[in-house]
């Protein structure tokens, strides 16, 4: 039976430190899949402005990006959703006003704030303007008129995060990451939600779809999926759900995991 199989980038097929790379054993397990058959879909976080080629060349039969913000299938765009217009500036407006650290992502541009950075999103910023120059850009706070799908923010001293939230709480889905930094997507969208809207494209059921995550912001997509499989350094919120644990990215994890259920 044909699979769907979703693929968590960082942690997942990519490795995480300063020499990050995909190992070839996630290229040639992704051929392997697609020779039997199977499609085989990047499932992220990251926005389409933060899809390099180091990811893009591996030969995905699509992505979905921004956590069910954006979906494609061999170049074509099935599926894509900004913020409306009104509600993108009133956010900006604010993440300025509570005193937040931004980043806001769209499916062409990052958009980074002019003003100083003392959080992690710095740090982003300073590795994003060299990895992501075409898409990376500084804007003012007072920028209004950007369209944007997802955006990332961090808490400061300062911050009045607790007045942001009780104001956005139910318009959008706050993803804790640690260290308080939050992932922010649109409520009603997820890593799971683009399963859904696949598994409906494609009409393959529930129970022929595997995901393949790390992080905290891969449980909507592990616990949907018809089956679930963790990186071994996974978050323990991760390692909970799964229905398989495997050995980590940079000793060939997804490439063991595929191999023992005789996927490839």
């Amino acid at each position: 039976m044909k699979k769907l199989l979703f693929f968590d980038i960082d942690g997942t097929i990519l490795t995480q430190g300063t020499d990050r790379y995909v190992p070839d054993s996630v290229k040639t397990s992704v051929q392997a899949l697609q020779e039997r058959g199977h499609l085989c879909f990047i499932n992220t976080g990251r926005t389409m402005s933060e899809i390099q080629e180091n990811i893009s060349g591996i030969g995905f039969d699509g992505f979905v990006c921004g956590c069910g913000t954006y979906i494609s299938f061999h170049g074509d765009i099935l599926f894509s959703r900004h913020l409306p217009l009104s509600l993108a500036d009133s956010v900006i407006e604010d993440l300025n006003r509570c005193k937040l650290e931004w980043v806001l992502e769209g499916s062409d541009k990052l958009y980074y704030s002019t003003l100083p950075y003392t959080t992690r999103i710095g740090d982003f910023r300073r590795d994003y303007t060299g990895d992501f120059a075409h898409a990376a850009c500084d804007i003012s706070p007072s920028a209004r008129g950007l369209c944007y799908d997802k955006f990332c923010l961090c808490i400061t001293k300062d911050s009045d995060f607790q007045t942001f939230y009780h104001k956005y709480q139910k318009t959008f889905t706050f993803i804790d990451r640690g260290r308080q930094f939050y992932e922010v997507v649109p409520s009603g969208y997820s890593k799971a939600s683009g399963i859904q809207f696949l598994m409906e494209h494609f009409k393959i059921p529930r129970e022929d779809t595997i995901a393949l995550g790390d992080s905290t912001n891969d449980l909507p997509m592990l616990e949907f999926a018809g089956y679930s499989i963790a990186m071994k350094d996974s978050a323990q919120e991760v390692l909970k759900v799964a229905d398989y644990v495997t050995d980590t990215v940079e000793q060939d994890g997804v490439q063991k995991a595929l191999q023992d259920l005789d996927l490839i």
